[in-house]
């Protein structure tokens, strides 16, 4: 008996050591995603909460402490600004589009935060995402999605917009006022589903595998653009 409590010990904890030495290492981070459009003199604001969470798995070369494939996936939602009669513009959290490099430079969510960090997300990278700061402006280069939806109540209305060209499309006095992303730790708040009142159908046909085209270059509203995957 005692040989054999001797093994199962041993046992227990070669098992815990390979557990330590193979487990995935998670990087999370949380941020606010804020937008201020200007029309008319008149200012309106939105924002969402977003939480990027990367999960890595171990290397099996040489270095075994090397970090392997890491895969993101987002919380929270985008962030919703409302215009009144002229509807709602929303920063989204994916781009709609599945080709890359996005043809007018939109950038996801995954990567929009650690870019205003001058954080690129690389394997190297991911260790830092955790332990950002403060607040960063963003550069015309480094946008989320714009789509607007003049009828809010009506998905078929959706139009594309970048910060280029919103006044040509929504209206000449448009203009962004003020982007940005800030690092916080406040709850995820969800409520896109009583703002936009098509987008629970969407979900759900989406989630169902209804709806969901894989044309090359051909922009698509997706659930997962409004609520993150892992909301």
């Amino acid at each position: 008996m005692r040989w054999f409590a001797i093994a199962i010990v041993f046992i227990g904890a070669v098992a815990a050591y390979l557990y330590w030495r193979n487990r995935p290492e998670v990087f999370a981070y949380r941020y606010r995603l804020h937008l201020t459009i200007s029309i008319d003199d008149k200012v309106a604001t939105g924002s969402g909460i977003v939480e990027v969470v990367w999960q890595c798995g171990r290397s099996y070369g040489n270095n075994h402490d090397e970090l392997g494939p890491c895969y993101p996936s987002l919380g929270g939602q985008a962030a919703l600004v409302n215009l009144g009669s002229r509807g709602v513009v929303v920063a989204t959290l994916h781009t709609g589009e599945n080709i890359e490099p996005v043809p007018d430079g939109a950038i996801s969510a995954v990567w929009l935060c650690g870019n205003a960090f001058s954080n690129k997300s690389t394997n190297d990278e991911l260790p830092a995402l955790p332990k950002l700061s403060g607040r960063r402006n963003l550069a015309p280069s480094n946008f989320p999605r714009l789509v607007w939806f003049p009828k809010p109540d009506d998905p078929d209305t959706a139009t594309k917009v970048t910060p280029q060209n919103i006044a040509s499309i929504i209206d000449p006095t448009a203009r962004i006022t003020e982007a940005y992303v800030e690092i916080t730790s406040d709850p995820i708040a969800i409520d896109i589903p009583s703002r936009l009142p098509w987008f629970a159908e969407l979900r759900r046909r989406q989630q169902n595998g209804k709806g969901i085209v894989s044309k090359s270059g051909q922009f698509q509203l997706v659930h997962n653009m409004f609520v993150g995957e892992n909301s």
